[in-house]
């Protein structure tokens, strides 16, 4: 069993096998020095860069759920847009605990060298179960749009809230099946002094299983993805171009307008989100088809596929940390919905000391707490809904003394 065991670095495994699934066996490295280019690419990119980009993003996708999950922002397309959010909030958030084995006390220490062994295998293939995610959610984001757009007088064809839910619950349980298998590929090493944090078992080492990790992985969670948003985005930006003519050809009314602004701001949004993904994935994909042609040794024993991996596994971070600047940079409705929400916690004010009409006819609608001073120095509370500003109520309900 030792004979066919393989000592895996953490950070080899996590840099291999960031975008997209595209996990087999890794390569041992060679007992060579790495070009000065490398190790400046993997310091600026491991270290810098990519800690910044994970905590700004998770600062903006948890900004970006507060303002999806309003009510006044229902819709299916929120729900995906939702739905996307909490994917990319996931594995922002499941790298962090790598961050701090960039401090060289930390990492020596006991209890972080043994909560590597086991979290390193959850970060393997939660991983790929959010990229997953986060890929099909953005084909099934734009494929809604698409279909709102082409069939908007159709309204049995558009997608409703209670069709969007089922079809995330499906993506994430049939993303983290298909995966579930990758458990078995790696275990702890119990070596704690060793700098090999993971040994590969023999599921990996087995053809089949290495030519099913091939096809299925590259297939299903690479290039199928990337073609389906390729044609489908570019579908959607044909109909955003001619969706004022379709409009005044149907004759739309005033109120129709108005939602129809709506619809293209929301299909804006998908059409910039569809467009990073492509750049962002895009070296992940050029590596995933090198891979599948060349095989893995071959690709990862020259240095500049290495740089290349670990200039993918930045951008993959990229892709899911940008969301919230592109949905703030584009619908005036996020935006008014984000600040509103501030507004609203800003200028709370306890009911105890709400402030009084300044008006003398002027009327406030107040809460069914309202404490009113006369000039006697008594305290009532009032259920009314409207008080003027001399003390008196109306609507029918009558104030009642309070204690003092």
């Amino acid at each position: 069993m030792e004979g066919v065991r393989m000592a895996l670095n953490t950070t080899d495994y996590f840099n291999v096998s960031t975008y997209f699934n595209t996990t087999i066996a890794p390569v041992p490295a060679r007992a060579v020095m790495p070009p000065e280019y490398l190790n400046r690419i993997q310091y600026t990119c491991e270290h810098v860069l990519t800690p910044i980009v994970c905590s700004l993003g998770i600062c903006g996708n948890a900004l970006s759920l507060c303002v999806l999950t309003r009510r006044e922002m229902a819709a299916a397309t929120t729900c995906f847009l939702t739905a996307l959010a909490v994917s990319d909030l996931l594995l922002l958030m499941l790298q962090v605990p790598a961050f701090f084995g960039n401090n060289a006390g930390v990492a020596s220490s006991y209890s972080f060298r043994l909560f590597t062994r086991f979290y390193s295998v959850i970060r393997y293939v939660m991983n790929n179960v959010f990229i997953t995610c986060t890929g099909w959610l953005t084909v099934a984001v734009t494929t809604e749009r698409f279909i709102s757009l082409r069939f908007m007088f159709h309204p049995r064809l558009v997608c409703t809230i209670q069709k969007a839910r089922l079809v995330i619950i499906a993506i994430f349980l049939l993303s983290f099946t298909f995966h579930f298998s990758k458990f078995f590929e790696y275990v702890p090493n119990p070596d704690l002094n060793s700098t090999k944090v993971l040994l590969s078992t023999y599921l990996v080492h087995t053809p089949s299983y290495d030519m099913y990790v091939h096809i299925a992985n590259i297939a299903l969670a690479a290039i199928i993805p990337v073609f389906l948003l390729v044609v489908a985005n570019a579908f959607l930006i044909y109909f955003l171009a001619t969706h004022r003519r379709r409009m005044l050809r149907h004759k739309a009314t005033a109120s129709s307008n108005m939602t129809s602004v709506d619809m293209l701001h929301v299909s804006a949004i998908v059409v910039a989100t569809v467009l990073v993904f492509i750049m962002c994935h895009s070296v992940g994909v050029f590596l995933a088809l090198t891979i599948a042609s060349k095989g893995r040794h071959w690709v990862f024993e020259i240095p500049a596929f290495k740089s290349l991996n670990y200039i993918n596994t930045f951008l993959v971070m990229v892709n899911s940390s940008v969301n919230f600047i592109l949905y703030c940079a584009i619908s005036r409705k996020f935006r008014k919905t984000l600040i509103s929400i501030f507004q609203r916690r800003l200028g709370r004010k306890d009911t105890w000391t709400t402030a009084m009409p300044l008006s003398e006819n002027s009327t406030a609608t107040v809460g069914t707490n309202l404490r009113i001073t006369n000039n006697n120095g008594k305290v009532y509370s009032s259920s009314s809904k409207s008080v003027t500003s001399n003390g008196s109520t109306h609507s029918g309900h009558s104030a009642t003394r309070a204690d003092v």
